[in-house]
């Protein structure tokens, strides 16, 4: 056995203090507290230190710990990066090609700052099943797909689950965009396209990431549920993603693979294998144990 604690962070910031403070993410004081904690009680590895263990078979330091930060916040370029570097640790990034490309916001991130800024879940459901209905989805389909979909998680309650499933992947990817855009600027109030300047980084402060020695990985281009696209969609998506680490310098040589929701399938193991990836990460809740847990779908802990 060789353990890796492997820590995942998304929104990293001054959350209370900020102008949305009902994001769902890690307060500024809290990840310091926690870097804190780490540095005390685990050996910080790189993602280069990792990636030679598991493709040369060679064990890591005890109680070793990966820090990842996914999705390509602005977050990891104003607060993150600069902490890091003052206490001389490297982090891996996995920032998604097209929000920084295009500047557009991810489903995912739109669904984020739509509930952030819901006063009721139940009238943001309505909203949501009267455009559907708009749309020319009957009734009866849009109650079933709340049986279907509105299922209480760990987190989440019913209505909240059966929103970020509906607006993720159950309903086709032309009249989810259209709704998101939609019920985006009536709760947030500004255009999805301005709000995606603010909230990723550019790709001249991804490229400095990598100047500054921190791990820059692949997170899929469009950031989709690639279980949930066919397999030819998949490879065309993480090839994109691979172009992208080509532009900002980073490498592309037993590339690390963190796959967006912790989605994939047997399809999408094969295509990171063909494509050169040594290492992939997911969103399953444990330790990894790099000699016998498959290395293209190591565990993390959410922060």
């Amino acid at each position: 056995m060789n353990e890796l604690t492997i820590i995942m962070y998304h929104y990293v910031r001054p959350i209370s203090q900020s102008e949305y403070p009902g994001i769902k993410g890690l307060e500024l004081e809290s990840f310091y507290k926690q870097l804190d904690y780490l540095e005390e009680n685990y050996s910080i590895v790189s993602s280069e230190e990792v990636i030679k263990a598991i493709t040369n078979k060679k064990k890591l330091a005890p109680k070793s710990c990966w820090l990842t930060f996914d999705d390509g916040y602005k977050d990891h370029f104003n607060y993150v990066m600069p902490e890091l570097l003052k206490r001389k640790i490297s982090g891996a990034f996995f920032p998604p090609k097209f929000p920084i490309a295009n500047s557009q916001m991810l489903d995912v991130n739109s669904i984020h700052y739509i509930l952030s800024n819901c006063k009721s879940i139940d009238k943001l459901v309505t909203d949501l099943n009267d455009m559907c209905h708009e749309h020319g989805l009957p009734k009866s389909k849009i109650d079933n797909y709340f049986k279907e979909h509105g299922i209480a998680g760990r987190f989440d309650n019913a209505p909240t689950i059966y929103v970020k499933r509906m607006l993720q992947h159950v309903l086709p990817e032309d009249l989810r965009r259209t709704i998101t855009a939609r019920l985006f600027k009536s709760y947030v109030g500004e255009s999805e396209n301005l709000f995606a300047k603010k909230l990723y980084m550019e790709k001249n402060e991804v490229a400095e990431l990598v100047k500054n020695g921190m791990y820059v990985g692949s997170h899929g281009c469009r950031h989709y549920w690639l279980n949930q696209i066919s397999e030819e969609e998949q490879r065309l998506d993480i090839s994109k993603s691979l172009e992208f680490l080509e532009e900002v310098n980073a490498s592309t040589n037993n590339w690390i693979m963190c796959y967006p929701y912790g989605a994939y399938n047997k399809s999408t193991l094969s295509i990171v294998k063909d494509l050169g990836a040594s290492v992939g990460v997911t969103t399953k809740t444990s330790i990894a144990d790099i000699i016998k847990d498959n290395p293209l779908t190591l565990p993390r802990l959410d922060t």
